[in-house]
């Protein structure tokens, strides 16, 4: 890997409830409370969400927990213009499915996003690295996140490495084992939660002993994963199965620095939203805390409401 060594530039600061977001164009974001003897951060519109555009997939992963196939349908993406239209400059948008590279409008999307001055990402999985290169290149694209499925893929690898400085490894706790970690020195890695739902859920009941072993090495190996890489990030759901302060060995000052909350700690005393972010469904037009939330505390949307309104609906059923 021969990146080209510059520093990163802002490209978004803004502010939103009680503190200031600065963006920067490698990733980077900072997050500042504008009084400093406030301990949490509180919300008026979400910073980032998930954003389903498709159901659609053909590869088959068995710990698919979007549970996306063959005969998966595409999302209406002109019937969430106005819901785009409500986001603040600077709102993060990660974009997926199934196959988000299916969608027939996703270039449509993608410049609806940038001419509404959000920050668009996409996650791809690896196994449709290859067909897809070409296409993946000509997206305007701010980050790509490549779900790793196979590292011993030279060509894969190398392919990765010529997207850019700004691609995202994402990896699966419980399915991939220490050789496929051993790959991500000097790479951006993105640890996420096994999910115990649909197919995730089966495969889980099939295959525990083996998930939990991994789930347990990775454990072991994460001093050394975050040595080697790049840089390592968790979503919550890792952040609960693997407790990385506790294997890194992180004082409670270093964790609360990076610990942006948590998906479910949705207000504080004072009725404050807590929480700035939430899972979009464009096939389903449902919205939820994350897509791990369960299918009773999914709410149906029309595509024509403010996203605040959206990030406070998500939180129903969850009690203040």
């Amino acid at each position: 890997m021969n990146w080209k060594k510059t520093s990163p530039s802002i490209i978004e600061t803004y502010y939103n409830g009680n503190h200031r977001v600065t963006l920067f164009s490698d990733g980077t974001k900072i997050k500042e409370t504008i009084n400093p003897d406030d301990d949490h951060f509180t919300y008026e519109f979400p910073e980032s969400f998930d954003l389903k555009i498709t159901d659609y997939c053909d590869a088959g992963c068995k710990y698919c927990a979007e549970d996306s196939t063959k005969k998966g349908k595409h999302a209406n993406i002109y019937a969430l213009r106005d819901m785009l239209d409500s986001c603040e400059p600077g709102t993060e948008i990660a974009i997926g499915g199934g196959n988000a590279l299916e969608h027939p409008d996703l270039n449509i999307l993608i410049g609806k996003i940038r001419r509404n001055g959000l920050i668009p990402s996409i996650t791809v999985n690896q196994k449709h690295l290859q067909k897809y290169f070409q296409l993946i290149k000509t997206l305007d694209l701010a980050g790509i996140g490549v779900s790793l499925t196979d590292s011993s893929n030279k060509k894969d690898m190398r392919l990765i490495d010529e997207l850019g400085s700004n691609v995202v490894i994402h990896t699966i706790a419980g399915v991939l084992t220490p050789k496929d970690y051993s790959v991500l020195r000097d790479r951006k890695v993105l640890i996420l939660g096994y999910k115990d739902i649909r197919r995730g859920h089966d495969n889980l009941s099939k295959h525990t002993a083996e998930i939990q072993a991994n789930i347990e090495q990775l454990k072991r190996d994460l001093p050394m994963i975050a040595k080697n890489a790049r840089a390592v990030s968790f979503d919550c759901l890792a952040l609960k199965q693997l407790n990385p302060k506790e294997c890194l060995g992180m004082t409670d000052e270093d964790f609360a620095n990076i610990y942006q909350g948590d998906d479910y700690e949705m207000f504080d005393k004072d009725g404050n939203l807590t929480v700035g972010t939430m899972f979009i469904d464009a096939v389903k037009m449902e919205i939820a805390r994350s897509s791990t939330a369960p299918m009773d505390k999914r709410y149906k949307f029309t595509g024509s409401e403010d996203i605040r309104e959206l990030l406070v609906k998500s939180c129903e059923g969850y009690g203040k």
